[in-house]
């Protein structure tokens, strides 16, 4: 089993894994902002847990939740004829084995109505995905804004 530390430049890990991994990372984005909520779904294991919010008002929810919340976000965004951007940057991995990663990535979220693009929010999405039947999946997503989303986004 091979295994990535936390130490900055070890490079014992499987390099397809992780390039695997930052793929997923970057395709929950990706299918967000282009509202395409089935693929976006299959982003995630079946028992995965999402933890959502701002400082200490914190939302858990399990996958089905989870897609209805995202399913809202989008219709909301249609209605409103606004055009989600994320911007994820640079992923950190904590640990990395065979099965399992885990670590953290940067966002950043803007909106685009009527020719006009706004910073909505930033933040840091924490991670761990597992690799199910040779593919990787998200199993544990935290979400951590450092600014709301009440009355941005429909929420």
């Amino acid at each position: 089993m091979i295994t990535s530390k936390t130490v900055v430049g070890d490079n014992s890990f499987n390099a397809t894994d992780r390039l695997a991994v930052i793929n997923l990372l970057y395709s929950y984005g990706y299918f967000f902002n282009e509202a395409k909520l089935e693929e976006f779904s299959d982003l995630f294991a079946k028992s995965a847990s999402i933890e959502l919010g701002q400082g200490n008002n914190r939302t858990i929810m399990n996958l089905s939740q989870w897609r209805g919340y995202i399913s809202s976000l989008q219709e909301f965004s249609k209605q409103q004829q606004i055009q989600p951007r994320h911007v994820l940057s640079a992923p950190r991995f904590d640990s990395q084995t065979d099965d399992k990663a885990s670590g953290q990535v940067y966002l950043q979220l803007f909106t685009t109505k009527n020719d006009t693009t706004s910073l909505v929010t930033t933040g840091v999405y924490e991670f761990t995905a597992v690799k199910q039947a040779n593919e990787w999946k998200l199993n544990h997503w935290v979400v951590k804004l450092d600014s709301s989303l009440n009355g941005v986004v429909g929420r």
